[in-house]
């Protein structure tokens, strides 16, 4: 007969400890943190009328108060002539909006927690104290439509155009203070006092894997391709009855295809084909010298360059923020980051050869993806809302309308997340 399993409840946040250790406690060994573990010490204080709300374990100087998963939202109401309260509350709440131009608009509260601190006992004498102390976790899920779904981070987004799309997440902490306006009264006469509070929702995701650093491409890829994710295309000819090839575009990135948005992500790229194809994309930049000659010595400086509209290949970080809403279907992509390219000399053995225009060849470029700075929130999906990352590699012919080669896009999925994969340094043994 098999045995039932026990039943598992959700993670709870770990106890409050400190740091040093106590009058009869002895540190054994310490493992420093780093720095994007670090706990924030600082204080997020407001005030409105005779109302002071203190929060807890924040970051200097900070414009809104943040947390992170299931964090706990602590901190101390001060009140002043405490006597005249009658009640104390505090809700915590959640919501996202979304609006597309053909459907309208939509609401839908993502939570919505409600804490009374003090109410006043009519069969009690009781008063207020002046300082009231509070601590409520985060929830990490919530349902909509009998699903549920992970919270999602603070985010707000609108691009304007032909379809508008306005997508945003915010959640607020509402303290109500109602207090006897005049006690000689009977306490009959109150008001109600709120102070608003919008804070951060930066729920913290960690790459699984390193991004290895790369001081060669071609021996990294020969001693540990596991450590790479490649993606094929092809730039296509326009007429099928010229004699010109198609190229083939050889992306590679890290492999995990997880990265920190703070992460520099690094990538190969290769355009594999015949010369004849390799110098008809590059016909007006005349940028690859082992395209034109076969003489390696020569420089892009010693040469004059035409001026092109577009780079002819671009690598850049897109995220898609796609919405449905009464039956209509809208997405925008917004630019995260532009990549950095340089081109990797050509092999030794390559120097020596005469250049054929039937003669396949190769041309190798690395660089760097890394988001703007303005970029804090990673990826998530609430049922018919998601918002996703790609990595993006276009190729375009200069001179793109009397080209013989067709422009190509590939886009690779990706995903952000908050924290870079690190392990903290281990303690200096003694």
């Amino acid at each position: 007969m098999p045995l039932d399993l026990p039943s598992y409840s959700a993670a709870v946040p770990a106890p409050k400890y400190s740091f040093e250790p106590a009058c009869d406690e002895q540190r054994l060994q310490l493992t420093p943190q780093t720095s994007l573990a670090r706990t924030p010490t600082g204080t997020f204080i407001k005030s409105s009328g005779k109302t002071t709300v203190v929060l807890l374990d924040q970051e200097e100087n900070a414009k809104n108060p943040s947390y992170g998963r299931r964090g706990p939202i602590n901190g101390t109401i001060l009140l002043e002539e405490p006597d005249a309260v009658t009640e104390v509350e505090i809700k915590i709440e959640g919501k996202l909006d979304t609006t597309i131009s053909e459907a309208g608009g939509n609401s839908t509260q993502i939570m919505k927690q409600r804490h009374v601190l003090y109410k006043r006992d009519a069969s009690t004498s009781e008063t207020c104290a002046g300082q009231l102390t509070f601590e409520f976790p985060l929830p990490s899920t919530f349902h909509d439509a009998d699903t549920e779904h992970p919270l999602p981070p603070s985010y707000h987004v609108f691009c304007r155009g032909v379809p508008t799309l306005f997508l945003k997440t915010t959640y607020t902490i509402r303290v109500a203070v109602t207090r006897v306006v005049h006690q000689k009264l009977g306490g009959f006469w109150t008001r109600t006092k709120h102070i608003l509070i919008p804070f951060d929702y930066v729920p913290r995701t960690r790459a699984h894997r390193p991004i290895l650093p790369v001081p060669a491409f071609f021996s990294s890829i020969k001693t540990s391709p596991e450590e790479w994710y490649q993606a094929t295309s092809t730039v296509k000819t326009r007429d099928a009855t010229s004699s010109l090839t198609p190229i083939d575009v050889h992306t590679f990135i890290p492999a995990g295809r997880v990265y920190g948005i703070k992460d520099a992500i690094p990538f190969h790229i290769q355009l594999s084909g015949r010369v004849s194809a390799l110098r008809q994309l590059f016909v007006s930049s005349m940028s690859l010298d082992r395209v034109a000659s076969a003489d390696s010595h020569r420089t892009v400086e010693s040469r004059v360059s035409l001026p092109e509209s577009k780079p002819v290949i671009r690598v850049y970080l897109m995220r898609q923020i796609a919405l449905e809403f009464r039956g209509q279907k809208a997405w925008r992509n917004v630019v995260l980051g532009e990549g950095t390219l340089s081109s990797v000399p050509p092999l030794a053995t390559s120097c020596y050869c005469p250049v054929s225009s039937t003669r396949e060849e190769h041309l190798d470029w690395e660089g760097e993806l890394k988001c703007n700075e303005d970029v804090i929130a990673a990826n998530f999906t609430i049922g018919k809302s998601t918002v996703k990352e790609f990595i993006i590699v276009s190729i375009t012919p200069p001179l793109e309308a009397k080209s013989l080669l067709h422009d190509m896009q590939v886009s690779i999925p990706v995903r952000l997340v908050t924290d870079s994969y690190t392990e903290a340094p281990l303690p200096n043994s003694l």
